[in-house]
């Protein structure tokens, strides 16, 4: 597959959106994106490379970390209400959880 077909193919993919959490030890960070498949890759980098944000999560960081997801929405949601959703179901996993907000 050449690369104008691969981006393409990437634009095209339906949104994965949704809540995500992340463990470290004893610590719960929650997060919410618009692409699950990307947002655990994104932050494994980051963490490996030292550049995650917030300061906390990255000096909470030893080499493990567990990634869940808590909530994945339908695709049919328009992009709108799904920046909405995000927002509100990010709330309110901080607040079931008890965890931080990324």
């Amino acid at each position: 597959m050449d690369r104008r077909a691969a981006k393409a193919e990437w634009k095209d993919r339906a949104p994965d959106a949704g809540v995500y959490a992340v463990r470290m030890g004893r610590t719960l960070w929650i997060g919410a994106t618009m692409r699950l498949g990307a947002a655990e890759q994104r932050l494994r980098f980051s963490l490996k490379t030292g550049g995650a944000r917030p300061r906390a999560l990255q000096q909470a960081y030893s080499g493990e970390m567990a990634f869940e997801v808590l909530e994945q929405f339908e695709d049919d949601i328009s992009q709108m209400a799904r920046e909405r959703l995000l927002k509100e179901r990010l709330a309110y996993w901080v607040e079931k959880t008890g965890g931080t907000a990324l």
